[in-house]
């Protein structure tokens, strides 16, 4: 008896159904037994099917038949019945009763049919396979893919093997495991829904979404795709903001449709109606390819809007566009490019597309061009900002190149820096200088390390010239001005170590004494222009560095010893659990060389510097302290603490404190936490808070229900603007697992907010 009809049939079934695999890959998250719906019928065994596919051989796959009784009720007509069930390698099939007629090719099951293959689970009350036709007829199913277990019942399964497709009469579609009285949180129902495997398509029509059994959309037309990126409707998001330019709180929606043009190009267009702003369209393109040796990752933004709110005519078109693009050209060479352009200053402000930017007064421009090969290293860029509200003058880098090369022979170090930078202010009014500057900045260091300690000694020499351009606002009185500089530095360190047993637990403690002693002659740089140079930010390694400025614009003069005793605990795996360190700098002469004026530093020391760190499994804390000498005043810190006792709960707190005891002192504190409540429910805070001023600089927070098969979520936020001017803002998100992902602003804001 030749019973490879059922074979063919149900595999053309499954390739067909199996290709909504993908219509529950966001359940991939959820894949614990408690998300997983209930199988529809319990696993049969199925028999291991050979490598290759059983239809495509000449010889029948092996079949085996069972039931409680065989009857042939004619020539070519045999009958099964009780318990009938047909095995072959890949598919079992049960039935009350089974009718199989030889010269028609066809196969009847009856009563409690099942089928089972790898995939995929299917019931009816009734099946009729023709082989023939290459055709299989299914009556009151119910189906589910495995192993995402997603289901659905339709009246009627025709399947057509031939053209790899399959219609389902009046069908509903789920990704939710049935609830104690037998209710989904959500489902699909079709009037009637095709799935084409060779289009790669499932269209259904007269479509209703159900969310607790409450219709909430409808359409006669649904397209969805069957692989994992294709075109088609993202979620939509609806928030509220209030801009500095605004009196009124507004309101907006954002509806994105993904394009999938290949695997690797698409494109995401949003639709966002504002409240009294109008319609604005945003586009993001993104592209990822490989040529040859290169690889190319391009993001490029685009807004655009005619503002219904704003008076005159010529401001009425707002755009933005934005271009994130990197390239590795092979044999060490890459570029990066960050462009930003607005059509006006308060873009970012007035339309909700970059969160990042609506509070900022400026953001970077960078195109670079960098050449690594062993230890040479060059580069080529292009630096300036984006000018936003309220942004002050800033100097360009139009362009600046750069080539860095070291040499290790034995103990001997040699670094050669040179870079030559055109500092501009292009495009906007001010009365600053600008020039070319070249920097040239050899080194030669000498080292020696031994387990117990090391001896380094290091020689830089800086050579600096300007070419001042004469714009007006040269206040240097000379065209070109050269200065030298060299440095000379001696440092010395020692490590002492101890076991000892803390808590029923070995670990090692160090203690690390420093020396330097760091002579920079005197050069009277008062007339130099500043481009890129500051004073440093409160760190405790900068007690030991060369200078105490960033940038090349000003050497500071040094005859002084830094000297500094750190301590470390280690466990026996060698990872640092806490450490504890003090330093200070002895000046043997006064600092003549200041960033303005020239009224030089006297003080015979500097102020003490003290650091604290713990790194435990659920606890981290870093702090860094700068103390007055005299009577221990603290002038600046700089704190951070982090609680995780697992991976659904986190605090950070971090405390800055800047110039105290003087007219621009700034003490902040910045709170945040983030915690899973239970499995369905997160909560997320953050506030940011001015002490010295008593305001709040900004606040968030955000609930998140997240159940096996859909989650909202929603996050409010409220920002200081300007002159105690606040933006409230509010966003909401919906998803239904099984359909799609949503942006999930909730984790995205606060993971880039517990970053601080």
């Amino acid at each position: 008896m030749r019973l490879t009809v059922a074979f063919l049939i149900f595999t053309g079934l499954a390739m067909i159904l199996l290709s909504t695999q993908s219509f529950a890959e966001s359940l991939s998250d959820n894949s614990a037994s408690r998300c997983l719906p209930e199988l529809i019928t319990p696993l049969q065994k199925i028999p291991a099917q050979p490598s290759g596919s059983i239809a495509a051989q000449d010889t029948p796959a092996p079949q085996n038949l069972e039931a409680d009784e065989l009857t042939q009720p004619s020539t070519n007509t045999y009958q099964l019945t009780g318990a009938a069930t047909f095995k072959q390698p890949g598919l079992v099939v049960l039935s009350d009763k089974m009718l199989y007629n030889k010269t028609e090719k066809t196969a009847d099951f009856f009563g409690n049919v099942e089928l089972h293959q790898p995939q995929i689970l299917i019931t009816a009350e009734q099946a009729q396979l023709d082989e023939n036709s290459q055709t299989a007829t299914l009556k009151q199913t119910e189906y589910q893919i495995l192993p995402s277990r997603v289901y659905g019942q339709s009246k009627q399964i025709v399947i057509n093997q031939t053209n790899e497709n399959a219609q389902l009469d009046r069908a509903s579609l789920t990704a939710c495991r049935r609830q104690a009285d037998k209710s989904v949180p959500w489902d699909l129902k079709f009037g009637e829904l095709h799935i084409n495997n060779q289009t790669r398509r499932m269209v259904g029509k007269n479509t209703t979404l159900y969310f607790k059994d409450v219709p909430i959309f409808y359409t006669p037309y649904f397209d969805y795709p069957l692989d994992d990126r294709a075109s088609g409707l993202l979620f939509p998001e609806f928030g509220s903001y209030k801009s500095l330019t605004q009196d009124k709180t507004m309101s907006y929606l954002k509806l994105p449709y993904f394009f999938n043009i290949a695997p690797n190009i698409d494109d995401t267009l949003t639709v966002m109606p504002m409240t009294q702003r109008g319609l604005a369209l945003d586009n993001e393109f993104r592209y990822l390819g490989k040529h040859g040796n290169a690889t190319h990752n391009v993001v490029l933004d685009v807004t655009a809007l005619q503002d219904q709110l704003v008076v005159e005519d010529r401001l009425k078109n707002r755009w933005r566009t934005s271009l994130n693009a990197s390239q590795n050209w092979g044999k060490g060479l890459t570029s990066d490019v960050l462009w930003h352009e607005v059509s006006d200053e308060n873009f970012f402000a007035d339309i909700p597309v970059n969160p990042a930017l609506n509070t900022v007064t400026q953001t970077e421009r960078h195109i670079q061009l960098d050449y690594r090969q062993g230890n040479l290293h060059s580069y080529a860029q292009i630096l300036n900002h984006l000018r936003l509200r309220d942004a002050v003058p800033n100097y360009e880098k139009m362009p600046e190149i750069g080539i860095d090369y070291s040499r290790q022979v034995d103990h001997f170090r040699m670094d050669m820096q040179a870079n030559a930078t055109e500092f501009a202010m292009s495009n906007i009014q001010h009365s600053n200088p600008e020039a070319l500057r070249v920097h040239l900045q050899p080194a030669l260091e000498y080292q020696l390390r031994k387990p117990f300690g090391s001896l380094k000694s290091t020689i830089v020499a800086n050579q600096t010239q300007y070419q001042m351009h004469e714009n007006g606002f040269n206040n240097t009185g000379e065209s070109s001005i050269n200065r030298f500089v060299p440095q000379f530095a001696l440092k010395g360190a020692l490590m002492f170590e101890r076991q000892l047993e803390l808590f029923g637990k070995h670990y090692t403690q160090t203690l690390e004494p420093q020396v330097q002693y760091l002579y920079v002659p005197y050069e009277n740089q008062s007339n130099l222009p500043l481009f890129d140079t500051a004073t440093r930010s409160l760190a405790f390694s900068n007690l030991f560095t060369l200078n105490r400025f960033t940038g090349s614009d000003r050497i500071g003069d040094a005859n002084q010893v830094a000297s500094a005793l750190t301590s470390k605990l280690l466990n026996d795996n060698g990872r640092q659990i806490a450490d504890i360190g003090i330093g200070q700098i002895v000046y043997f002469s006064d600092r003549q060389v200041m960033l303005t004026g020239n009224i030089p530093d006297r003080s015979a020391v500097s102020d003490i510097f003290v650091k604290l760190g713990l790194n435990l499994p659920k606890l981290y804390f870093s702090s860094t302290i700068q103390l007055t000498p005299d009577d221990y005043r603290l002038t600046n810190s700089n704190s951070r603490l982090k609680w995780q006792p697992n991976q659904n709960n986190t605090v950070l707190l971090n405390h800055l404190a800047q110039n105290q005891g003087t007219n621009s002192e700034t003490e902040v504190i910045s709170l945040g936490g983030f915690t899973r409540i239970n499995h369905e429910w997160e909560v997320g805070i953050y506030a940011n808070y001015d002490l010295q001023n008593d305001q709040l600089f900004a606040s968030n927070m955000g609930l998140r229900y997240d159940s096996c098969c859909w989650a909202a979520e929603i996050v409010a936020e409220h920002t200081q603007l300007i002159n105690g001017l606040y933006n409230d803002s509010i966003q909401i998100q919906f998803e239904l697992k099984g359909i799609g992902t949503a942006n999930q602003s909730f984790k995205n804001d606060f993971a880039r907010k517990l970053n601080f």
